[in-house]
């Protein structure tokens, strides 16, 4: 028969070994508390993750990075005259203001699957996470609809130790392993096209870059990050 003893230790050794294993779990899936948010208005680098949707496709190579179409933008728009939804969402925590804006971010949502996300799945997983909600400034759908997500003039959560100076960019879906429809690049570029007219920011790799630029990540995916170059180009053009 195990002693009282013998039982006791094999508990807490059983209970160091479960908290060990979840907290490296929790590691992997974002679960564990985010104190950058709540003190810098940033976010560690994590992709948008659920339970059961939680990583990203492995880095392909170069040689099978896949095409689509980047086309150029045919006239500017005004943030105004892009008519960006703007669906109304509840924060939890309050959000500092930008002081300054140099920089546009793009992401992509980075589930295992290239899929469509709602904004406000979006929303809900960032606030599972821990943090005051959605961390991204837009959102663009694959059909090339834009929603207003984080307040623009806030404190972004989406590029960790660079969010203070950042507007963060969101394109649905996996882009290790799918591509972006038409519709969807060419809201991104009128987007970025707006935002550095709105904020005065000259268009260049500096000021407009993949958040693999600024975080260990393969964000905003393997098949859209070599045609940034490309997007940026778009950009000048219509400028």
């Amino acid at each position: 028969m195990i002693s009282e003893k013998t039982m006791e230790k094999f508990t807490r050794r059983n209970f160091i070994s479960m908290t060990t294993k979840f907290l490296a779990g929790a590691a992997v899936f974002g679960l564990t508390p985010n104190f950058a948010e709540a003190a810098e208005k940033t976010v560690d680098d994590k992709k948008i993750v659920t339970l059961d949707d939680a990583f990203l496709s492995p880095v392909k190579d170069e040689k099978e990075v896949l095409k689509f179409d980047m086309p150029p933008i045919p006239k500017f728009q005004t943030l105004s005259e892009l008519n960006i939804s703007a669906p109304r969402l509840r924060f939890v925590q309050s959000m500092d203001q930008r002081k300054f804006t140099s920089t546009i971010v793009i992401h992509n949502a980075g589930l295992t699957r290239d899929v469509e996300s709602s904004l406000q799945e979006i929303h809900r997983m960032h606030l599972g996470n821990g943090w005051a909600g959605v961390g991204y400034h837009f959102i663009v759908h694959k059909n090339g609809v834009i929603e207003h997500a984080r307040p623009i003039d806030r404190i972004g959560a989406h590029s960790y130790k660079h969010n203070r100076y950042t507007v963060g960019i969101c394109m649905t879906g996996n882009y290790n392993i799918g591509v972006p429809t038409r519709e969807q690049t060419l809201a991104t570029e009128k987007l970025v096209a707006a935002l550095c007219q709105n904020y005065d920011i000259v268009p260049s790799i500096t000021t407009i870059v993949g958040h693999r630029d600024l975080c260990d990540t393969d964000c905003p995916g393997f098949n859209v990050y070599p045609r940034l170059p490309e997007l940026i180009q778009n950009v000048k053009a219509v400028l």
